[in-house]
C-alpha cells in the first residue's frame, strides 16, 4: 500500500487521530506545531522511541531533531519535506507511513499533555513519563494495533492474519465508532468528542483516502 512518497504523505491524515477537545484541541495542537524547535524535538523523540522502533520491526535509524527541523524549515510542505528526509536516512515508504503518522500527530499530543499534567501539579519528569504512556495508548487505539488485546479473535487467528491483514485499521475504526455511539446514547463521556469521533471515523477519513 505504501510504496511511494505520495501514499506515505497521504498516511499523515491519521495524525488527526491525536486531536481531542481538551488539552490537545485543534487550537492548542496548532500552537504546539508552531513552536517548530520543540515540535521537531518531540517528533524525533517519538520516532526514536522503543515503541515505534518495535512497530518498525526493530528498524532503528537515528533521527536528529536539528536536521529534520532544518529540512522542514526550507519547505512549504513540511510533512513532505520530513518524509523526504527520512527516505534519505534509509527508511522505506512502507516503514515511514505508520511511524510518521503517529509521530506527526503524537508530537503535539505529547507536548500538550505534559503541559496539562504539569499545570495540575505533576513534576516534569513524571509528566513526561505519563504523557508518553497515554500517547502510546491513543496510538494503539487509533492506529493499526500491534497489541493482541486490541484486535478481534478473527484477526488474531492464523487465517485472519492473512485474510484480514489489510482490514485491521478499518475494523479498529469501526469499533471506535461503535463505542463512541454507545457512549453518546448512554450519556458517557463528552458528547462533543463522541460525535466528532463518529463523524471522523465514518465519513471524513473515507473522503480523504478516496479522493486524495
Amino acid at each position: 500500500m505504501f510504496f511511494n512518497t505520495r501514499s506515505a504523505v497521504l498516511q499523515t491524515i491519521s495524525s488527526i487521530n491525536f486531536i481531542n477537545w481538551s488539552f490537545n484541541n485543534p487550537l492548542k495542537a496548532g500552537q504546539a506545531f508552531a513552536n517548530q524547535s520543540q515540535y521537531w524535538k518531540d517528533f524525533s523523540k517519538i520516532m526514536n522511541s522503543d515503541y515505534l522502533v518495535d512497530r518498525r520491526n526493530g528498524q532503528k535509524i537515528d533521527i536528529n531533531e536539528a536536521e529534520i527541523r532544518n529540512a522542514a524549515a526550507t519547505s512549504k510542505n513540511k510533512a513532505k519535506a520530513a518524509i523526504n528526509y527520512l527516505l534519505q536516512k534509509g527508511f522505506l515508504p512502507t516503514q515511514i507511513a505508520d511511524s510518521f503518522a503517529i509521530a506527526l500527530g503524537g508530537a503535539t499530543y505529547y507536548r500538550n499533555r505534559i503541559k496539562n499534567l504539569v499545570s495540575q501539579g505533576m513534576s516534569l519528569v513524571d509528566a513526561e513519563k505519563q504523557a508518553m504512556l497515554e500517547f502510546r495508548e491513543v496510538a494503539e487505539e487509533s492506529q493499526q494495533s500491534s497489541d493482541p488485546s486490541r484486535i478481534s479473535q478473527q484477526q488474531a487467528s492464523s487465517l485472519g492474519r492473512v485474510i484480514l491483514a489489510f482490514a485491521n485499521t478499518p475494523m479498529q475504526y469501526g469499533r471506535l465508532t461503535k463505542r463512541a455511539y454507545q457512549d453518546l446514547v448512554n450519556g458517557r463521556g463528552d458528547a462533543k468528542s463522541n460525535i466528532s469521533k463518529i463523524i471522523y471515523y465514518t465519513f471524513v477519513q473515507n473522503i480523504f483516502f478516496f479522493f486524495f
